[in-house]
Protein backbone atom coordinates (compact mmCIF):
# COMPACT_ATOMS: atom_id res chain seq x y z
CA UNK A 1 0.00 0.00 0.00
CA UNK A 2 1.82 2.74 -1.23
CA UNK A 3 1.26 6.39 -1.70
CA UNK A 4 2.48 8.18 -5.06
CA UNK A 5 1.96 11.19 -3.41
CA UNK A 6 4.28 13.61 -2.51
CA UNK A 7 5.89 13.93 1.27
CA UNK A 8 5.22 17.40 1.62
CA UNK A 9 3.01 19.26 4.54
CA UNK A 10 0.85 21.00 2.33
CA UNK A 11 -0.25 19.26 -0.82
CA UNK A 12 2.51 20.23 -3.84
CA UNK A 13 3.80 23.25 -2.46
CA UNK A 14 7.35 23.42 -1.92
CA UNK A 15 7.78 26.36 -0.89
CA UNK A 16 5.54 26.73 1.74
CA UNK A 17 6.86 23.70 3.27
CA UNK A 18 10.51 25.63 3.16
CA UNK A 19 8.85 28.65 4.49
CA UNK A 20 7.59 26.90 7.81
CA UNK A 21 10.95 24.72 8.08
CA UNK A 22 12.82 28.10 8.16
CA UNK A 23 10.44 29.47 10.96
CA UNK A 24 10.90 26.30 12.84
CA UNK A 25 14.24 26.19 12.92
CA UNK A 26 14.86 29.65 13.77
CA UNK A 27 12.77 29.39 16.60
CA UNK A 28 14.40 26.17 17.57
CA UNK A 29 17.75 28.51 17.84
CA UNK A 30 16.63 31.53 19.60
CA UNK A 31 15.63 28.61 22.42
CA UNK A 32 18.84 27.24 22.55
CA UNK A 33 20.40 30.73 22.98
CA UNK A 34 17.90 32.24 25.42
CA UNK A 35 19.59 33.97 28.75
CA UNK A 36 19.02 32.05 32.01
CA UNK A 37 17.94 29.15 32.90
CA UNK A 38 16.57 26.42 35.33
CA UNK A 39 19.68 27.57 37.83
CA UNK A 40 18.64 31.34 37.36
CA UNK A 41 15.39 30.14 38.67
CA UNK A 42 16.12 27.95 41.25
CA UNK A 43 18.57 30.95 42.56
CA UNK A 44 15.74 33.31 42.87
CA UNK A 45 13.51 31.02 44.36
CA UNK A 46 16.37 30.57 46.96
CA UNK A 47 16.60 34.13 47.79
CA UNK A 48 13.98 34.86 50.14
CA UNK A 49 14.25 31.57 52.04
CA UNK A 50 17.87 32.42 52.72
CA UNK A 51 17.07 35.68 53.53
CA UNK A 52 14.24 34.89 56.06
CA UNK A 53 16.53 32.22 57.75
CA UNK A 54 19.72 35.09 57.82
CA UNK A 55 17.08 37.09 60.14
CA UNK A 56 16.16 34.01 62.31
CA UNK A 57 19.19 32.90 63.16
CA UNK A 58 20.60 36.71 64.02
Amino acid sequence: MHDDRPDNTFADDDALDFIIYEELEKEGRERKGGKGGCFGIVMLLLLPVASVMLLIWK
